[in-house]
């Protein structure tokens, strides 16, 4: 009988490639014309592509599990949190407004770009679900414990300002609860698979990062 993680493997390899291809083929046909200047709804447009491919090798080449969290409520979280943005993008209009288009999409950038780096850095041990493939606590993730969903959220953040509405405001905040939600399930696993993550938890914080200095003790 085919496994979990494998049937996950294929969906979302299914889900990543329809999605990185209607984004590539726009990109296509703009270069095709030999387009002399490339504007930033460009520019934004090439970095979720590029996000979305880096996803789909990831999970091409991702480690096998150590462990992944049972029950319904972490899967449904984990594939409601990642694709809850399209569905409120296909309910709600694009807000008419320039300012308010040319913020959402610096925020957009910013929220894709840092999201490549901290997936790229993540590599093998990517994952929809809360799956334990390996613990991760170099480059971002010695600063907050879920970099990856923080730069999301700045991705989505743009996206409510993009498509601005009570409608589109309500359905963020569900899809930031979500991502709270995958952080906590994914954290139950890794404590369970990994017994070094109880001290990576103490010294790194789940989502904001500590900017206070550490002053040493009297005597140290």
């Amino acid at each position: 009988m085919l496994n979990e993680d494998f049937l996950g493997r294929i969906a979302i390899i299914f889900a990543m490639t329809v999605l990185a291809t209607s984004g590539a083929i726009p990109l296509f046909l703009y270069f095709r014309q030999d387009a002399s200047v490339i504007s930033l709804a460009i520019v934004t447009q090439l970095a979720s592509t590029v996000f979305l491919l880096l996803q789909l090798v990831m999970t091409i080449a991702r480690l096998p599990p150590k462990g992944t969290a049972q029950g319904i409520e972490p899967r449904v979280a984990s594939v409601a949190g990642t694709f809850m943005i399209l569905l409120a993008l296909s309910l709600t209009p694009a807000l008419q407004n320039e300012a308010a288009q040319v913020t959402a999409l610096c925020l957009v950038l910013i929220g894709t770009t840092s999201s490549i780096f901290c997936l790229y850095w993540l590599g093998r041990s990517f994952s929809l679900m809360a799956t334990a493939r390996r613990l991760v606590t170099t480059g971002p993730y010695s600063i907050v414990r879920h970099p990856l969903y923080i730069c999301e959220g700045v991705f989505v953040l743009g996206m409510i300002l993009s498509h601005f509405s009570a409608l589109m405001v309500a359905l963020g905040t569900v899809q930031f609860l979500l991502q709270y939600r995958r952080a906590r399930n994914e954290e139950g696993i890794l404590r369970q698979t990994f017994p070094e993550y109880d001290a990576y938890a103490r010294r790194v914080p789940m989502l904001f990062p500590r900017f206070r200095r550490v002053v040493p003790a009297p005597g140290q």
